[in-house]
């Protein structure tokens, strides 16, 4: 395999980017950044100084002055703020619904680009989330775009709600996953959309082996691996 792959994955929210980016980092034995999770760390740490999601001075110190930082464990990637491991407080909604409020920022997004280049610099890796294939590794040699229909979509984020023990009806996760494609598609800053030489995987009804298969086929085909 190629040394310094980068794989690059983007889609929306509930498309699998996550769950595949991670099965990929551990059949591949490379790294796995989640730029996302930055993200919700930065959204937490701005709502337990209560500062003002939309003032971009304000939260745009908050990620200079902490310690966000991600770090390796049994093949997953654990996010920390200082000492405290925030992974899965950063997956529930009240942290979740606001991000997309801290990624309008323009400095708070220049800020992740440089330190997520920093993170996959001289790494081979797999990094989903917005920006991967235009700003943090133009020059992936692989980059893939998840998409699924809606209703699979709400369903999946039902069913990890579910696991973790967050109350919410099929209905509302629903209703939320729908706001968020409008939001993340009609943004200024960053809007959701398919690049230029990027490859498309439909995982609506895909397993999660399945979907991993069709991107090591892609690789096997292109000779990475």
């Amino acid at each position: 395999m190629n040394k310094l792959l980068t794989i690059a994955i983007d889609g929306p929210v509930g498309s699998g980017k996550g769950t595949l980016s991670l099965a990929l980092s551990k059949k591949l034995g490379i790294l796995y950044l989640y730029t996302g999770g930055m993200y919700r760390a930065l959204t937490l740490a701005c709502e337990r100084k209560g500062i003002d999601l939309n003032n971009e001075e304000d939260v745009l110190r908050v990620l200079q002055d902490c310690d966000l930082h991600l770090k390796v464990s049994s093949g997953d990637t654990v996010i920390y703020l200082g000492n405290e491991d925030v992974t899965e407080a950063i997956v529930r909604p009240e942290v979740s619904n606001k991000t997309p409020f801290i990624a309008l920022h323009p400095q708070v997004r220049d800020e992740m680009v440089r330190r997520q280049k920093e993170i996959i610099d001289g790494h081979a890796s797999v990094i989903e989330g917005r920006d991967i294939a235009t700003a943090v590794a133009p020059d992936a040699e692989i980059k893939i775009f998840l998409t699924a229909s809606l209703e699979a979509r709400a369903l999946r984020r039902f069913k990890q709600f579910k696991e973790k023990g967050i109350q919410k009806t099929y209905e509302e996760v629903l209703s939320d996953t729908r706001e968020r494609d409008q939001r993340d598609e009609n943004r200024d800053i960053s809007p959701l959309n398919k690049h230029a030489g990027t490859i498309e995987i439909d995982t609506t009804t895909d397993k999660v082996d399945q979907t991993v298969e069709k991107v090591m086929e892609i690789l096997k085909n292109q000779k990475f691996i």
